[in-house]
């Protein structure tokens, strides 16, 4: 295990410690700690912009709940995800009837209206599902959705890429991919 993959597991729990392990907006105001944890995830994304850095320093810190290792960004899941969100610039409406084709991955979708939405808050929006979600019986509430939260949190994901963009109709779409991907029935994600 690397020294730096190290330090941010090591970090990313402290952070737990520190911070309520809620994964809620009041966390963007716990800037002294979380700009330190934001500066340690520039090293699992080098050159990465502003947008990746969000996108992943986000999922990491909701997989350091669950004490799950950090995602590292992947340049081709990043290429990937931007080809599928900038076929949907002209039509931000969100659907669930995208398949990823030719791989084997993950995904998670956000679309907003209105408003100029963060990756930031995509990922806390997903994470936010951890509410309706039973460990026990690896089950949603009926009626609530709770695969984006999983997704975030699945054992065996290691790589993350995302994009964002802003539509023709004025909304924000942004999608991540995973990989390995998660989700598999009857499996538990931690």
């Amino acid at each position: 295990m690397s020294s730096s993959y190290l330090r941010v597991i090591l970090l990313l729990g402290a952070l737990n410690v520190v911070v309520s392990l809620s994964i809620t907006k009041s966390l963007i105001t716990k800037s002294a700690t979380l700009g330190q944890v934001f500066r340690i995830c520039k090293n699992l994304c080098p050159g990465c912009d502003h947008d990746s850095l969000q996108f992943l320093f986000r999922h990491n810190l909701v997989r350091a709940a669950r004490f799950e290792p950090p995602l590292i960004w992947d340049r081709r899941l990043q290429n990937y995800a931007q080809g599928w969100a900038n076929q949907r610039r002209g039509d931000c409406a969100l659907r669930h009837s995208f398949s990823n084709g030719e791989f084997n991955l993950g995904e998670n979708i956000y679309w907003g209206y209105g408003a100029n939405w963060s990756p930031a808050d995509a990922v806390v929006a997903w994470a936010s599902e951890k509410r309706f979600y039973h460990y026990g019986s690896n089950t949603c509430d009926p009626g609530q959705m709770c695969g984006h939260y999983t997704q975030i949190v699945w054992k065996n994901t290691r790589r993350v890429g995302c994009a964002r963009v802003v539509c023709n109709n004025g909304g924000i779409f942004m999608t991540c991919n995973y990989d390995p991907p998660g989700n598999y029935i009857g499996q538990k994600p931690y």
